[in-house]
């Protein structure tokens, strides 16, 4: 579905303008809620709720869709898994050319504690036999809040940051077991993502660049 132009059919009325400024705007929002796996009927949802302008931007959407998500609106995170950025380069070989689409570095919208879970037991290859969804909410959730008073980066990018610490190929002697035994990698991923956090303020890498 063209969600843009459904926008201007159904909320606007009609396209104003003799150029596609305006169109291309809106449409960059619809396609980021496209990569961003919201489903169809919240994009709906969200062009119907939307006041009738010249064009819709990142700023018009709305918190609800942030809703169960460990992720918050309007914020940088430092973890690639949060990232959403353009597809790679592709080469044709008849013509030689390279079709490379412009650089963005946008947030997800939906990442939720199902997610995370998952990313524990596939980082770790702990087998999801081990599981228990209940327990293991409660762990994260005591390491979230934990990590919460932290001011350089979100607490859910500090405890990524400690599951990849404790990839079996990166510390082949980790000690872990169960969700909270990441945290005694504390220490060492505090001082190096902190590092990271202010190299990345210094040069101003961390800013959501929209597409």
């Amino acid at each position: 579905m063209d969600y843009a132009e459904f926008y201007y059919s159904q909320v606007v009325g009609l396209y104003p303008f003799d150029t596609d400024d305006c169109r291309i705007q809106t449409d960059k929002v619809m396609q980021h809620l496209v990569d961003a796996g919201i489903s169809e009927s919240d994009i709906l949802r969200f062009i119907e709720e939307s006041p009738p302008k010249d064009c819709l931007t990142p700023d018009d959407l709305p918190e609800w869709l942030w809703e169960e998500s460990l992720l918050k609106k309007n914020t940088f995170y430092y973890h690639n898994t949060l990232h959403l950025r353009p597809p790679a380069p592709t080469f044709n070989p008849h013509s030689r050319e390279v079709k490379a689409s412009k650089f963005y570095l946008e947030m997800k919208i939906k990442y939720t504690m199902d997610d995370l879970i998952r990313y524990f037991y596939h980082t770790l290859r702990i087998s999801t036999d081990l599981a228990d969804k209940k327990k293991d909410e409660g762990s994260f959730n005591y390491l979230l809040n934990k990590y919460s008073k932290l001011d350089f980066c979100e607490p859910i990018d500090f405890v990524l940051a400690l599951i990849d610490y404790n990839k079996p190929d990166n510390n082949p002697m980790s000690p872990v077991q169960g969700i909270l035994d990441i945290a005694q990698s504390q220490a060492e991923v505090y001082d190096a993502l902190k590092r990271k956090a202010a190299e990345a303020s210094l040069h101003k890498a961390n800013q959501i660049l929209w597409r």
